[in-house]
């Protein structure tokens, strides 16, 4: 009997926040992302977020088991929508702890700064919520 790993759980939505914060915090907390937030242009920040969340789904489709079974391809993309939009939020989180995201004065350079920290942080999430998929194959 094949069990889909692309299944979202509570617990894998748990690894995917360990995991952003792993990567997230070392990232956030450096100039240089924060000077990236500020130099580059919101245009090429956004192509720098669709590239990541390209390559995200394609590690997911990779890490998570990719079944012809058309039922699992809502699943998949719950994962990987979920596991992005998770990520950002940590790493918003993040970046407003360390005063990098200044909401009433340059939220763009805020959001810009969220997006190039999630890059990392979002495979990470995926690493850490794959190793935790996988010992969970026999569990009902």
């Amino acid at each position: 009997m094949s069990v889909s790993t692309t299944k979202l759980q509570r617990r894998d939505r748990v690894e995917i926040v360990l995991g952003a914060c792993i990567m997230g915090f070392p990232a956030a907390t450096t100039g240089e992302i924060w000077d990236l937030g500020e130099q580059l242009s919101l245009g090429h920040v956004l192509l720098f977020s669709v590239a990541s969340f390209a390559a995200l789904a394609l590690m997911i489709y990779v890490l998570h088991g990719h079944d012809k079974d058309t039922s699992n391809r809502r699943d998949f993309a719950v994962r990987v929508v979920t596991t992005y939009g998770l990520t950002l939020l940590v790493c918003a989180s993040m970046l407003f702890g360390l005063g990098q995201i200044d909401l009433l004065n340059e939220p763009v350079v805020g959001l810009k700064r969220t997006i190039i920290v999630a890059f990392p942080a979002s495979f990470a999430a995926t690493a850490v919520d794959s190793l935790g998929s996988s010992g969970n194959e026999n569990c009902g």
